[in-house]
């Protein structure tokens, strides 16, 4: 028989696995920030969920500086980081971007279509979970009402639209990890959705970029076979975000409210967009680091109650919204993040990530979930190991 000593000696000669702690602080955050989009925040007093979470960051602040292996460079980039995430976050008020961006300097060495993985299984469980209680009466299923007769539902999510990015992300993550074998019954199932999304949720951005992920992935996957023109078109969707968030910001600028032309289109289109943008940028002033800004959005929660149409104001581009809230550096360090991300899937002729990045472009120009822990495990991929597999693995062989 094993002698309690022997066992003693061989826990103390266990190592920690960084990336397993990685992975299970992942899946614990991830589960808090779904359910803080929900209606489910009912059963949980206060702020206890914001309190659980620092839990996971701490297990990831561990993994970073006591077993990751690292020089003095990667160390001073890692507290610079930090120190500017700490500044914007009491700069802005806002806390989002502070929890992203410790996990995503913390997923070194970390296999990232496993993250993506578990994203896509934690999420579409909750995702389910919330819909089917929500129809039971076990949760709210919020109703919102436009002066046109229009139902929206949200389906125990706090707003339709937050629903149906939920679907979108989730979509595109099933799109990422079986890249070369999403087809056209994939892609009927998309449009499908797209239709579901505009009847009971009226989301018509996001069931648009449902159908333009299409074409996007088509060329992808096209330019991973090697077809000259496809990789040809694919070979610049590096370059989509830097150009869709200048486009954004210069549109959002020059718009006059009022006007007739081609912005006053561009607003409609975007639901008024331009228009929240414009007042945005006129009553904060440039910085380089963030500023507070008061919004009245229709989403559920502290601020839901009271607002009409004559006081709503809501900045939804992320774009927009980073460069508001923070800053001009923030701004800048996204765009490229982004863009380098892209720009290695390309360079290694993988056009899986590269097109998912483009889609999340595209809802950053007119959503704010960009960095949203909730819905966006994208951004995690900038030092995750990305191409350690060597040939596409399928949920099945991944679980």
């Amino acid at each position: 028989m094993t002698s309690l000593v022997d066992k003693g000696k061989r826990i103390g000669e266990m190592r920690l696995d960084g990336p397993l702690i990685y992975e299970i602080a992942f899946s614990f955050y991830f589960v808090i920030a779904f359910f803080q989009t929900s209606t489910y925040t009912d059963y949980f007093p206060g702020n206890f969920l914001h309190v659980l979470s620092f839990i996971p960051l701490i297990m990831v602040l561990f993994k970073i500086f006591l077993l990751d292996r690292f020089d003095v460079k990667t160390l001073l980039f890692n507290l610079v980081m930090l120190a500017l995430l700490v500044v914007t976050w009491r700069t802005s008020g806002e806390y989002i971007l502070l929890p992203m961006g410790i996990f995503i300097l913390g997923a070194r060495n970390v296999d990232f279509r496993r993250i993506v993985y578990l994203y896509l299984i934690i999420g579409t469980t909750l995702l389910a979970f919330i819909f089917f209680t929500s129809l039971l009466g076990l949760t709210k299923d919020l109703i919102f009402h436009r002066g046109n007769g229009l139902v929206r539902r949200a389906f125990g999510i706090i707003y339709p639209t937050d629903f149906a990015a939920h679907v979108l992300y989730l979509v595109m993550a099933y799109c990422y990890l079986n890249f070369r074998r999403v087809g056209w019954k994939s892609y009927v199932v998309f449009v499908l959705l797209a239709y579901a999304l505009i009847k009971f949720c009226s989301a018509r951005l996001s069931a648009y970029s449902l159908i333009l992920l299409i074409p996007v992935m088509i060329i992808g996957q096209y330019a991973q076979k090697g077809n000259k023109l496809s990789r040809a078109i694919a070979s610049f969707y590096w370059m989509v975000p830097s150009v869709l968030a200048y486009a954004m910001l210069l549109m959002t600028y020059l718009y006059r409210p009022g006007g007739s032309g081609f912005l006053e289109r561009i607003n409609t289109i975007l639901s008024g967009r331009l228009y929240y943008g414009h007042e945005g940028l006129a009553h904060h002033p440039f910085t380089l680091l963030g500023q507070r800004m008061h919004e009245n959005g229709f989403g559920y929660g502290v601020h839901f109650a009271g607002v009409n149409d004559a006081n709503y104001f809501f900045v939804d581009s992320s774009f927009v919204r980073t460069f508001i809230l923070y800053g001009a550096i923030v701004l800048l360090l996204i765009v490229i993040l982004m863009s380098v991300i892209s720009w290695r899937s390309v360079a290694k002729r993988d056009f899986a990530l590269a097109s998912i990045i483009v889609m999340i472009a595209v809802s950053a120009v007119v959503e704010q979930r960009l960095f949203d822990f909730g819905y966006d495990p994208f951004l995690l991929a900038l030092f995750a190991n990305c191409y350690l597999q060597p040939k596409e693995m399928t949920l099945e062989e991944q679980s």
